[in-house]
């Protein structure tokens, strides 16, 4: 039987400025004001969403929600006649650019959270800590990824009545 092709993804053209910014780092309780030990300085970008989120096509399977908070001075873009969803495309592309590779590596970089979409699920600009932030729910094609706390849900698929068999 021969191996199906794996799909590569390609990143999506977005259209639109592109706005530098970054995630703001997360601690992996924030309801609780202790942490661990080993985890009391250990921080990640995001986290990945328990919840099911069926209206998403191809959820669970290759798509999943990641949460986050994205470092953005929101107010000052706005008043510059960008909208919301404007902010939210334009660090997506951001984003979305792999690191630049190390001197001699030969390994292509891959984006760090996986391919961000540029439509986010939920999107609430706000004021954390005293830094502008966007507060978002973002789609990703990456189950797993070190820059994220947990792992995001598998879905079981209908199987086919031959692998019954």
């Amino acid at each position: 039987m021969p191996r199906r092709k794996r799909r590569v993804e390609e990143i999506p053209v977005i259209e639109g400025p592109e706005f530098e910014c970054n995630l703001l780092e997360l601690k992996e309780y924030p309801s609780l004001r202790y942490s661990s030990e080993e985890s009391e300085t250990d921080t990640r970008l995001a986290r990945y969403h328990g919840s099911n989120f069926w209206s998403i096509k191809g959820f669970g399977v290759s798509r999943w929600v990641i949460g986050g908070y994205i470092i953005i001075d929101w107010k000052r873009l706005m008043s510059e006649g960008h909208s919301i969803e404007d902010v939210y495309r334009g660090c997506v592309k951001f984003l979305n650019k792999p690191p630049a590779r190390k001197k001699f590596e030969k390994r292509i970089t891959k984006p760090l959270f996986g391919i961000l979409q540029p439509d986010a699920v939920k999107l609430t600009p706000r004021e954390k800590d005293g830094q502008l932030v966007l507060e978002v729910l973002m789609l990703t094609n990456k189950r797993k990824s070190r820059f994220v706390w947990g792992e995001g849900q598998t879905v079981p698929v209908k199987m086919k009545r031959r692998a019954l068999l």
